[in-house]
């Protein structure tokens, strides 16, 4: 049945992203239901059918191209594919340690920590209209960046809206900067909650630093509740379920009377841990980072073991292409909805499809869409941060995580 087709086909806008962290694992039926229910005579979902109806109408025109290629087209833009695969494979860099750090559940996390009754409470921050941001005991409901609110509480009738505080994030923000800082200062800021580093220099000099340019002290503030949180095994500041803590008391903690410190390694990972945990100490939130090879694969990174985690990706052409192999499409930066959408129609859902199909693409998408496509199914990405201060004006407005 048409309508019901594109009933479903409405739905995948305005549906559960559960590719966020904190939103695995939900009942998806029941939350797209209600969202359905809710937006229904909205603005809101106005706007969301007038934009589903858009990329309908550029899929139906894609799909009648599609039928008109012929096997010769195809014959040659394979070859002309595979040029540019072999060239681009040439330009592939492995030599640069990029991280990517992204501040968990920011604007709410900031919210929690100078208002503790909200810690156990679904909250999120922004207002009827539009939410920025959710903590996770709200994303459990299937609450969630860029949702209205008067949405959010139909997911959630016990929901907490907080109004935006932009001066008091770009504070903080400030704060984890002058951190970032120490490891790369020309990092790359994105929004106030995530930024790009090359830790490349850092790493060579770390290798020379004695052990007490590695030792940082737990804060007094955050000292007694570090204290009381290994006692009861407890986890992150903002009280994250199931997330490892980035301090856990190692053996080369000190205790005592002076306060207590941690010795950190000279490894990449180390260095990083480091980093997370001075940020931690600093503001008492926590961060979570992705290091690769280059800018594209540290931020699909930084998502994998969030909340307060990170993880590293080897900077080998195998250990690249291996996880590209399973990656979504939807997971890389400069993918969204319709983007999503329009290669799901082509039956490509993973970053593997995306190579065994590059030819039909390179048909169909302009050239700059199928180039960039080319490089996510190679895992390539920038490897280059242009200096930070070349970026004067950012946008702070934007929706983060």
């Amino acid at each position: 049945n048409d309508t019901t087709k594109w009933k479903e086909s409405f739905l995948s806008r305005m549906a559960l992203n559960d590719n966020k962290a904190g939103m695995e694992g939900l009942d998806r039926d029941k939350i797209n239901k209600i969202i359905m229910e809710a937006s229904k005579g909205s603005r809101f979902y106005e706007n969301e059918l007038k934009r589903e109806q858009q990329v309908n109408q550029r899929i139906e025109k894609m799909m009648l191209q599609k039928a008109q290629i012929t096997e010769q087209q195809l014959k040659k833009a394979r070859a002309q594919v595979e040029k540019l695969f072999s060239e681009l494979e040439r330009s592939r860099d492995l030599s640069r340690v990029i991280v990517h750090v992204d501040m968990d559940a920011f604007y709410a996390a900031v919210e929690m920590r100078d208002c503790p009754e909200l810690k156990d409470k679904p909250m999120a921050v922004g207002s009827s209209s539009m939410l920025s941001t959710s903590n996770y005991h709200a994303r459990k409901y299937g609450v969630r960046a860029a949702m209205p609110g008067f949405i959010a509480k139909k997911l959630c009738p016990s929901l907490v809206i907080v109004p935006p505080n932009f001066d008091k994030y770009r504070a903080v923000s400030d704060e984890i900067r002058e951190i970032f800082a120490d490891y790369d200062p020309h990092f790359q800021p994105m929004s106030l909650d995530e930024a790009y580093l090359d830790f490349t220099d850092h790493l060579k000099q770390r290798q020379s630093w004695p052990e007490s340019s590695r030792t940082h002290r737990f804060s007094s503030q955050s000292d007694e509740k570090q204290a009381q949180r290994h006692q009861e095994a407890e986890l992150s500041p903002v009280l994250f379920e199931d997330s490892p803590t980035s301090s856990p008391h190692l053996p080369g903690s000190e205790g005592g009377a002076g306060g207590r410190s941690e010795v950190f390694g000279l490894s990449v990972e180390e260095a990083v841990r480091e980093m997370r945990f001075r940020i931690e100490q600093k503001t008492m939130l926590t961060a979570s980072a992705g290091i690769a090879p280059n800018t594209m694969l540290a931020k699909v990174c930084s998502d994998k073991n969030k909340p307060n985690g990170q993880y590293r990706l080897l900077p080998t052409r195998e250990a690249v292409m291996d996880f590209i192999q399973e990656l979504p499409v939807r997971k890389v930066c400069g993918i969204g909805k319709v983007s999503e959408k329009m290669l799901k129609s082509l039956g490509i859902t993973s970053c593997a499809h995306l190579g065994q199909q590059m030819a039909l693409l390179s048909l169909l998408f302009s050239e700059t869409a199928w180039h960039h496509f080319m490089q996510i199914a190679l895992g390539l990405g920038s490897t280059f941060l242009p200096r930070h201060e070349e970026r004067k004006s950012m946008s702070t407005e934007r929706y983060v995580s």
